[in-house]
């Protein structure tokens, strides 16, 4: 978190110095802001002074009241607003930082209702619903397609199903509705469309690297990513990526059916795959003792 004091009239302001410290309406003006500036041709110089301006909750014309010109000149003020952002080291790019999983937009108002998303963490989300949500993540960024950025959000948020706890697996979701969520919701804020997207990626990334405690047990999830330098025989016709995860929770019985292990918790069917990955790897190194 960033401190602004102006000494001579007794204000202290105090911004965020990246995504997972901004609230709720914070988050939306900065994900509007990041589209604008990835893709709507926003330069740089003017996303990081309109930023710092939307932050401070300021508007131009009247930055004059708080005499900012009497500290500094505002450009010096606006590059506070580069911590949002890290330097790729191999490409030299500016990367949003994204180290958070809570859900920073628990809830939007649409045309006719509230929409709410899934609690921190995805805990409460069915393997359906997140293998869904994957491929349609993963499509925009195949072809740069906004329509995917509104399947995204229209696949995690929904109206409220009463009588649930936050924490039960949303069972209600029906992937055969999404069209119609994505017709109703078209022309929602962009920061909230994007703002899903923001989360749901720093949420794979936080996956690829996740370490959980169970039972007094370390669950290194990277494994499931990453094959630790081994590799392994394999044809070359492309994998089915979490669609095979699918295929084969549901060939095996474990939860069910393909239907019923659409519905299973998200995180019941990673640690059963992580379980798998773990008795494969256990296999092999007592091969190799032999």
């Amino acid at each position: 978190m960033h401190i602004i004091e102006f000494a001579e009239k007794g204000i202290r302001k105090y911004i965020p110095a990246e995504l997972s410290e901004c609230d709720t309406t914070q988050y939306i003006e900065m994900s509007s802001l990041i589209f604008q500036y990835q893709f709507e041709g926003l330069s740089y110089k003017d996303f990081r002074i309109t930023a710092f301006y939307r932050l401070l909750e300021m508007k131009a014309v009247n930055i004059g009241k708080y005499d900012l010109e009497k500290f500094s000149n505002i450009n010096q003020y606006s590059q506070l607003i580069d911590t949002f952002f890290e330097e790729d080291t191999r490409t030299k790019e500016k990367k949003i930082k994204q180290h958070y999983i809570h859900n920073p937009i628990p809830k939007f108002r649409g045309c006719l209702r509230y929409y709410y998303g899934p609690a921190d963490e995805f805990n409460n989300v069915s393997f359906g619903e997140y293998f869904d949500a994957l491929e349609a993540f993963n499509d925009f960024n195949d072809t740069g397609e906004t329509d995917y950025l509104l399947r995204l959000l229209a696949i995690l948020y929904r109206k409220r199903v009463l009588f649930k706890k936050d924490f039960d697996i949303r069972q209600d979701y029906d992937p055969k509705k999404v069209e119609r969520r994505m017709r109703a919701i078209r022309f929602q804020d962009k920061g909230i469309i994007y703002g899903c997207y923001l989360w749901f990626a720093s949420f794979q990334k936080y996956l690829a690297t996740a370490i959980l405690y169970i039972e007094g047990k370390e669950i290194d999830l990277s494994v499931l990513f990453s094959n630790d330098g081994q590799k392994q025989k394999e044809s070359k016709l492309p994998g089915l990526g979490m669609r095979s995860v699918l295929f084969s929770m549901a060939e095996s019985g474990i939860f069910g059916n393909l239907e019923e292990t659409r519905k299973a918790s998200m995180w019941d069917v990673l640690l059963r795959l992580y379980d798998i990955v773990k008795r494969n790897a256990d296999q092999k190194a007592n091969e190799n003792t032999k």
